[in-house]
């Protein structure tokens, strides 16, 4: 951090000051992640698994009648939430009831993630409430990561390689007709990923995706508490360019938005980029 400081040593106090808790508040982002899907999709088994802390109910979220679980994992000061939302698989005649619960949770989001049965044969509750999310309650495309879990039980399951955790040739082949068929359906903007939680079958893969789809800010709170079997080297490296492109937006900020002298503005512009990689080198620091 003093690294960091000393580069801002010219900015008057207060502008320095705005920074550093502009700076602080990226540390401290707790991410909020919220989860869809139908009972028994494996949406709990499946963050276990990618996570080094088990999910943990804080309480339920109340809209109408209806209720959405939120759950919270945490390492040290930094915590990311996670809010399982109702409303896969019940009937349309509860959409007025969830209406108002997705509008009030929404906005919290920072991405769904979307989990779907790998051996399901119809996603049409699935597909009917994603059109009412995108359409009725005007959620961004880019906000959804779907994912197949399951994929050991994709038809024939019983050949499945259990030494080596993978599916046999027509199991892989089933599953990728599977993944097809979610982008015919629900032409998501984010990449879709094959998993088996019980397995550990590509959720490194998974954890990539996740911290792709992930907004800027939130990259890096969810990076930090990874399994670190899935914290890769492309994980930690998208998250840390997330990370210098976070402190490139708080710069801008102050060059564009606070009334600073045209020297200081241009000596700010100048040591833009140094800012940007001493805040990448740190980024293991802070995370």
């Amino acid at each position: 951090m003093k690294t960091l400081v000393s580069h801002l040593s010219f900015l008057p106090e207060r502008i320095r000051e705005h920074f550093l808790f502009r700076f602080n508040a990226l540390v401290n982002y707790s991410p909020t992640i919220g989860l869809m899907g139908k009972t028994g999709a494996g949406k709990s088994s499946l963050i276990n698994a990618l996570f080094q802390s088990p999910l943990s109910p804080v309480s339920d979220v109340s809209g109408c009648t209806r209720k959405a679980q939120r759950f919270t994992m945490a390492m040290g000061k930094q915590a990311i939430t996670f809010i399982d939302l109702p409303g896969v698989g019940e009937s349309l005649e509860r959409d007025r009831e969830y209406h108002q619960l997705y509008r009030d949770i929404l906005p919290e989001l920072d991405l769904i993630i979307w989990v779907l049965k790998a051996d399901d044969r119809a996603w049409s509750a699935d597909e009917q409430c994603y059109r009412f999310l995108t359409e009725q309650c005007g959620y961004k495309f880019s906000r959804f990561l779907f994912v197949l879990n399951q994929a050991d039980k994709i038809e024939p399951c019983r050949e499945w390689n259990v030494k080596y955790h993978h599916p046999s040739p027509k199991q892989a082949a089933n599953l990728r007709q599977k993944q097809v068929a979610v982008v015919n359906i629900f032409k998501p903007a984010n990449p879709v990923t094959t998993v088996s939680s019980t397995e550990h079958y590509q959720l490194s893969l998974l954890a990539e995706q996740l911290i792709m789809a992930l907004p800027v800010q939130a990259s890096s709170g969810v990076a930090r508490q990874l399994n670190t079997s899935y914290r890769t080297a492309s994980v930690e490296t998208t998250a840390s360019n997330d990370f210098g492109q976070c402190v490139s937006d708080i710069v801008d900020s102050l060059i564009e938005i606070i009334p600073l002298p045209t020297a200081v503005k241009n000596t700010l512009s100048t040591v833009k980029n140094t800012l940007i990689s001493v805040a990448k080198s740190l980024w293991s620091f802070f995370f």
